[in-house]
């Protein structure tokens, strides 16, 4: 008996051949499921031993749990066993990026491996909340879509309630394609950007956003060259060089932040502003003194400004 107890102990505690390819997943915790696992991963040579093992284990009150585990390099059969009982499994996580479109999120959600199934039902833009997003197995891209649509339209609807009296759009959607817009226009003085756009929109103005008509060209792809000034004439409903007001939808994804500065604008008379290229914008109340701002900036004489 001392034998036989010292032999199993032996096998037991042993270090396996397991060499981690991939984590090992419990979707059954059936005893036939789990030994063979083991043997399959090659934690256990015999199905029998790792059938007798599991039995015992659950006497001392290990069982396994069905999830996602990571397991070491050679891990013996008893430390699988404890691994696989404790529950702990495997979080993995998906970032998607304030400013990304619809298209480039399901680049991203395709080309993650560790996520499931197929996109049942496409995003519209600007409906999913950037943010990086723990999952576990069995997780789904669509369930990721989910997930991030239900953030968004919380986080919209509570700062709508909060908004400033400085705010003049006149629903959430709005607030959401505006923010859209300043998203993909800057990353700093998004307060003061908004003001601008707001007030252009008040003075019935063309917002004449680069990514509008960017996003115009290319519907959330990259353009991958400068905007050129013959590009700004295209005739689509999201270039707002060509139609006035807002474009039909969202151009992008936007954060928090930027959904914030559209509620929470600053209040301005500037109609213009132009990124100096290093750390801020210009901002100017007249077309004259924008040209002039961008030729400063450009090193070109006001007559070149276009």
């Amino acid at each position: 008996m001392v034998l036989v107890s010292l032999f199993f102990m032996y096998h037991l505690h042993k270090k396996s051949a397991y060499v981690p390819e991939r984590n090992v997943i419990l979707q059954n915790t059936s005893d036939e499921d789990f030994s063979n696992l083991l043997v399959n991963n090659k934690i256990s040579n015999s199905s029998l031993f790792a059938k007798i093992s599991i039995k015992i284990m659950k006497i001392l009150g290990y069982r396994g749990k069905f999830g996602e585990y990571a397991l070491p390099h050679h891990v013996s059969l008893f430390e699988a066993i404890k691994i696989i009982d404790s529950g702990k499994v495997v979080i993995h996580k998906i970032t998607i990026p304030e400013g990304f479109s619809v298209f480039q999120l399901m680049k991203r959600l395709e080309n993650h491996e560790d996520l499931l199934g197929k996109i049942e039902h496409i995003p519209q833009e600007g409906s999913v909340m950037p943010d990086t997003y723990c999952f576990k197995y069995p997780t789904t891209k669509q369930d990721i879509i989910s997930i991030a649509q239900k953030a968004m339209r919380e986080f919209l609807k509570n700062e709508w309630l909060q908004r400033s009296p400085k705010c003049t759009l006149k629903n959430p959607y709005e607030a959401l394609t505006l923010a859209s817009i300043v998203e993909k226009e800057t990353n700093i003085e998004k307060e003061m950007v908004a003001g601008v756009y707001l007030r252009r929109l008040k003075n019935h103005m063309r917002l004449q956003s680069c990514p509008t008509a960017i996003y115009a060209h290319k519907k959330g792809d990259k353009l991958g060259h400068n905007l050129k000034y013959s590009e700004l004439t295209l005739d689509d409903p999201y270039n707002t060089y060509v139609y006035g007001g807002l474009p039909p939808t969202p151009i992008s994804n936007p954060g928090r932040s930027s959904i914030i500065a559209v509620l929470h604008p600053e209040e301005t008379e500037n109609l213009f502003f132009v990124f100096d290229g290093v750390k801020k914008h210009i901002f100017s109340k007249t077309y004259e003194e924008h040209k002039r701002n961008i030729a400063k900036i450009r090193h070109l004489k006001i007559s070149g400004v276009r």
